[in-house]
């Protein structure tokens, strides 16, 4: 007997249709009636498509209602607000120049205006840089004018006011351009046209809400449609009200992100403190960093729920992970352990590792201003913060490429250079960040993918860190962990010059043992000598084979010979073709400007 009742799981268009047909066949009423030939079926469509569409509006509506499967931005950001978390804006790229002036006559100081201009080109795009702020420029005792550090960001300096009318019901304070770095906002309010008295208001997102007085001059940023963001002001109860008449004056900068991170060269626009290129002297500080997109959709509904259970205090790793992420949107990429897990351990720490986008590390400037403006408000009493660098360990690929000159449809240097990108391209996609692994297999399979013509590759790796002595000249302590078990014998280092003169090398006596070996060339004297400490020994050093950890104990290089600052410490995986996982700060890269780094020997082979 068919059902008289109508399915209701499925809401497909030809779904709906047919269970309708279905229940109607059912009826007393349209026994023997010929549903697909008659105006019934245009009736029949109508009802489906209605269902249909009804459902699946139902259907989006219910997952716009939870955050974890919210499609739409606006629907993740407005849980986030429940969540008393607001995305962060995209974040403009600073750089810092240092000034010395050679003004005409003696003046008391130099003044370096705000919106001064400056310019930089990254692979032919031209990108414009300001100062944020007045800087004054006083003459020294030496009657010299030197400024030094002179913070500049890039984008331009826009501006935009308001009236507060209370009886325009739909009257928004909503910043009217996109791509606004919202920490360079500036919220001014002017008492009326006839009453030239001004506040600044402070950002009130960044305080305790429960702190927040019905007197504090504050503002509240929320992200809006278009990825806007509007500010609103207090109530009165929260913050202070506005009143009819009051001018709200904003100034920001936009910016395009990214795109300008690594600015090194610039050239002012226009003249610097009132003088022209002819009476300064302008060189660089710190290359341009910290520039980044908005906070994406994914990374908001990640962020979130671990901003609101961290509740703006840090005492998990996951806290300091989410609130530092929500506060420096340009870390790439952020490690975070406890001082239990150091080596040695250390109590009573946790280790912050950060890389931020487009460089390799913060400036200490950068980590001061973290350490204070963030961890300090928020750390707990006992754990003492420290920000560290991540370790680099570089990549050494050396790959024998055996292809069919027949069927490869370029030359054979166009094949090489496309290797080359394609090895590249595997490191710039799965590593050069915290806790990525390097995977043998994936790498030999881009190279063979490069092109059809390649039949296989025989590929070697090694890896290397390196060693910037503290003091030359100076006998030091040095650990290097490489994480991975080690070859034998593998273990060799660039040259440098010794207390007697002569150069030499570190070099793995296969024994565990790290001695300092002459070289003549660049190559280990045969027979080896070596270098002898004053009580008679040649142990420079250990080296675990299974761990890979080294540890040199009397290490002391008077001068490096290769024209460098550091010392390059090179190592083979016990296993060829065996993947590297690094440790915790650690970092696997290559380094794009060293020649050893991407060694490509191509060999034609033909089958006749």
């Amino acid at each position: 007997m068919a059902s008289n009742k109508l399915q209701i799981t499925d809401l497909e268009f030809d779904t709906i249709k047919s269970n309708l047909k279905s229940y109607l066949s059912a009826q007393s009423q349209f026994q023997d009636y010929d549903f697909d030939g008659s105006g019934m079926s245009v009736l029949l469509d109508m009802l489906a498509y209605n269902t249909h569409y009804t459902g699946y509006y139902a259907n989006m509506l219910g997952n716009e209602m939870f955050m974890d499967s919210s499609s739409l931005r606006e629907s993740v950001v407005s849980h986030a607000k429940h969540l008393n978390v607001t995305p962060t804006s995209v974040k403009a790229p600073t750089a810092k120049l240092n000034f010395t002036f050679t003004p005409t006559g003696t003046p008391t100081s130099l003044t370096i205006a705000k919106n001064t201009k400056f310019t930089s080109s990254i692979n032919g795009v031209s990108h414009t840089f300001v100062t944020n702020t007045t800087t004054s420029v006083p003459r020294t005792g030496t009657g010299t004018y030197t400024a030094t550090g002179v913070e500049i960001k890039e984008g331009k300096i826009l501006s935009k006011s308001y009236t507060v009318n209370s009886a325009d019901d739909t009257q928004r304070f909503i910043i009217p351009n996109a791509n606004v770095d919202t920490t360079t906002l500036s919220v001014t309010v002017q008492n009326s046209s006839s009453d030239s008295t001004v506040a600044t208001y402070t950002d009130g997102n960044a305080v305790e809400v429960t702190t927040i007085k019905g007197t504090d001059k504050v503002y509240f940023l929320q992200e809006v449609e278009s990825q806007k963001y509007e500010i609103t002001f207090g109530d009165g109860a929260v913050g202070k009200q506005l009143s009819d008449g009051n001018i709200i004056f904003i100034e920001y900068i936009v910016t395009s992100g990214t795109t300008a991170n690594k600015a090194s060269a610039f050239v002012a626009s226009g003249s610097v403190a009132g003088l022209t290129s002819a009476n300064y002297v302008l060189t660089l500080n710190t290359a341009a960093t910290g520039g980044a997109d908005i906070q994406t959709t994914e990374s908001l509904k990640f962020q979130a729920p671990k901003l609101y259970q961290a509740q703006k205090r840090a005492t998990t790793t996951g806290d300091y992970k989410a609130m530092l992420l929500e506060q420096r949107p340009d870390i790439e990429s952020i490690v975070v352990y406890g001082g239990e897990d150091a080596d040695p351990v250390q109590y009573g720490k946790v280790f912050i590792a950060l890389k931020p986008t487009g460089s390799a590390a913060y400036s200490t400037a950068v980590k001061t201003s973290i350490k204070n403006d963030i961890l300090k408000k928020s750390n707990v009493v006992t754990v003492i913060p420290e920000l560290i660098d991540p370790i680099l360990y570089y990549l050494l690929i050396d790959t024998t490429v055996n292809y069919d000159p027949i069927t490869n449809l370029t030359n054979e240097n166009t094949l090489k250079t496309n290797i080359n990108t394609s090895i590249q391209s595997y490191f710039q996609t799965n590593l050069e960040k915290f806790d990525q692994k390097f995977r043998y297999s994936k790498l030999v399979q881009d190279i063979d993918n490069t092109n059809s013509s390649i039949r296989n590759n025989r590929t070697t790796i090694k890896y290397q860190h390196r060693i910037t002595p503290a003091t030359l000249g100076l006998t030091a302590t040095y650990t290097l962990n490489f994480n991975n078990a080690l070859i034998k014998s593998s273990v060799v280092s660039t040259s440098f010059t010794a207390s007697d003169g002569n150069t030499y090398s570190l070099v793995d006596d296969g024994a565990g043992i790290i001695k300092v070996a002459r070289t003549t060339s660049g190559v280990v004297d045969s027979p080896a000598v070596y270098f002898t400490l004053p009580d008679g020994t040649q142990n420079q050093g250990t080296i675990d084979y299974t761990t890979g950890k080294v540890v040199l104990t009397s290490f002391n290089p008077y001068t490096i010979t290769d024209g460098t600052t550091y010392i390059k410490f090179t190592v083979t995986p016990s296993v060829n073709n065996s993947d590297i996982t690094p440790l915790r700060e650690q970092i696997l890269t290559y380094d794009v400007t060293d020649t050893e780094s991407i060694v490509i020997n191509m060999v034609a082979e033909t089958i006749i």
